[in-house]
């Protein structure tokens, strides 16, 4: 029996086999390992980063960028990513005077809120103003004086109902050149309107709807160059208007 031997010699080398290749899903999960482990730092960064700068704007009148500073600034402490922005918003209108604001990051260190605030067309009778959808709100402390705003007053929970009756007078009597200084409805339905340098007038708000306009332009004809010694104009009559005159006036008018 023979023995075969094989001799592959002391100087060749044999090439190692291939390791296997990790699967798709291996590889995937090594990479998203590696990149994990360089961007932790990077997010803690990001998170813990400081607000520096905060820019307010909008178009400021009874509302001051202060009291938005003053509302907003507590919940600036924490890192960028951490500020709740809806928070932020919610705290902005919670300032007297403010009808909405938009919050948004613009830089890695830097948000921007955009405030607007509520628009006042008149005054209420008891403390605060109306917008023009009726909305009744406070007035922010050390805001813009309203002097020249009309007064409204009425029961509570009738702001819009007042704000309508008044805005419908107002257009009546612009033609005519009177102006409405104050507007009052009473418990009782009753409308009363002072005008400014002028008589007080009195009628049901139903009036107003239907032919307020005509009977306003009667009154001018009648009493044209004497509203200013006219005290009251009722137009409760079904027909006309009664018209009391003041003190010191000569004689009245009853159309």
């Amino acid at each position: 029996m023979s023995t075969q031997t094989i001799d592959i010699g002391l100087g060749e080398r044999v090439p190692p086999r291939p390791a296997p290749r990790p699967r798709r899903g291996v590889r995937a999960l090594i990479a998203a390992v590696v990149a994990l482990g360089v961007a932790v730092p990077i997010i803690a960064g990001v998170v813990t980063l400081p607000v520096r700068s905060v820019k307010i704007g909008g178009e400021f009148v009874h509302v001051s960028r202060s009291d938005i500073e003053r509302a907003v600034e507590p919940m600036l402490a924490s890192g960028l990513v951490r500020v709740d922005l809806d928070a932020l918003r919610r705290a902005a209108l919670d300032v007297p005077g403010v009808r909405d604001v938009a919050v948004r990051r613009v830089g890695p260190d830097s948000l921007e809120i955009w405030v607007v605030e509520r628009v006042a067309v008149a005054r209420w009778g008891n403390g605060g103003y109306l917008e023009i959808d009726g909305t009744h709100f406070a007035p922010p402390a050390g805001g813009a004086s309203a002097e020249a705003l009309p007064v409204l007053s009425g029961p509570e929970g009738r702001h819009r109902r007042v704000l309508d009756l008044h805005i419908a007078l107002a257009r009546a009597l612009e033609p005519l050149g009177m102006r409405i200084d104050a507007t009052e409805l009473t418990a009782r339905g009753v409308l009363h309107a002072t005008l400014g340098g002028g008589p007080r007038l009195v009628m049901r708000p139903a009036a107003v709807d239907r032919d307020f306009g005509t009977r306003a332009r009667a009154l001018a004809t009648v009493m044209a160059g004497r509203l200013h010694d006219v005290e009251r104009v009722d137009f409760r009559y079904p027909s006309g208007f009664a018209v009391r005159m003041k003190a010191h006036a000569a004689g009245g008018s009853r159309p």
